[in-house]
């Protein structure tokens, strides 16, 4: 449909693309379950986004809250989604959910900015994540989050000046890839017809 985004599923090499999730209008990057049977999306089907369940091979997508909600992102074990629910204007909340719709109580993590990037991610164990705190234009940085006891230990002391928006953990664990944008300007001069 004009004007929305689609999700859909393909084969590594880019071959047997087909649409998945037809109702919905997608914001923002899915969530493999571990089993890689379901995927879990943030999306809007005229209410608000919300977060849903879809089923790969197919079938009806499942709506798993009915509050604004953003970011979602499945546990390697399976066991819970995490997700930044909006609590005021420009402000998110992280909280956690099962795919079941039961809420998780987890450590309380830093309220989040707007900004369409997924501040989080689980690191391969599941016990704890990398979280990128600090606000866009100023100082950010990634910390490393245990899940049990709360414990926080900042990874990085980069230099403010630069934006990150995004970021994910590799497989192992051992490395973050981030994107980072710095001020840059271009000057295009363009000739009007007359």
């Amino acid at each position: 449909t004009r004007g929305t985004t689609s999700l859909f599923v393909m084969n590594a090499d880019g071959t047997s693309a087909r649409k998945l999730a037809d109702s919905l209008d997608v914001r923002g990057a899915a969530s493999w379950s571990p089993d890689g049977e379901w995927l879990v999306i943030a999306a809007n089907k005229g209410e608000g986004t919300r977060l849903f369940k879809v089923p790969v091979a197919g079938g009806q997508p499942v709506e798993l809250l009915d509050t604004l909600s953003f970011n979602p992102v499945w546990s390697p074990d399976g066991r819970f989604i995490m997700y930044s629910e909006q609590q005021s204007a420009g402000q998110l909340e992280v909280k956690a959910i099962t795919p079941e719709r039961v809420p998780v109580s987890i450590v309380e993590l830093p309220i989040v900015g707007l900004g369409g990037a997924t501040r989080y991610r689980f690191l391969p164990d599941g016990k704890a994540l990398v979280v990128l705190e600090g606000t866009i234009g100023a100082s950010q940085n990634f910390v490393r989050v245990d899940l049990t006891s709360g414990q926080r230990r900042q990874l990085t002391a980069l230099k403010a000046g630069s934006v990150i928006r995004d970021f994910d953990v590799s497989p192992d664990g051992r490395q973050i890839v981030f994107d980072r944008l710095r001020d840059n300007s271009d000057i295009v001069l363009m000739n009007l017809t007359r």
